[in-house]
């Protein structure tokens, strides 16, 4: 497991282990930047997460978003099939919802907070 994540990630700082769910999780910071990874008990990194800015979005991603809403927060979640984009919005009355898209800006699925 630490093998693994060690190839993935050989300048980590600060890390934490837990054990959800059947995973390993690892937070740390690489690069200065906060990210997640999960990592099974055969020692595959299953996904990892990195929080983004609204600066660093990918265009097709932020400008799929309804201009009716804000974007607050995004998280980019990469495995090693897909990358999704989990996005905290907020409308003009202040309601949050998480909206999770593709890599391709398409709305997988969108809830109230």
């Amino acid at each position: 497991m630490k093998e693994c994540f060690n190839m993935h990630f050989s300048h980590a700082r600060n890390v934490e282990w837990n054990c959800v769910d059947d995973l390993w999780e690892a937070i740390f910071f690489d690069e200065d930047i906060e990210k997640t990874a999960k990592i099974d008990r055969t020692g595959r990194l299953v996904e990892y997460r990195i929080n983004i800015t609204p600066d660093d979005i990918p265009p097709i991603i932020s400008s799929g978003v309804d201009e009716h809403y804000e974007i607050m927060n995004c998280i980019a979640v990469y495995t090693s099939e897909t990358t999704k984009y989990e996005l905290i919005v907020r409308d003009k009355e202040f309601s949050r919802f998480l909206l999770m898209v593709d890599s391709l800006g398409y709305k997988i699925r969108m809830e109230r907070l």
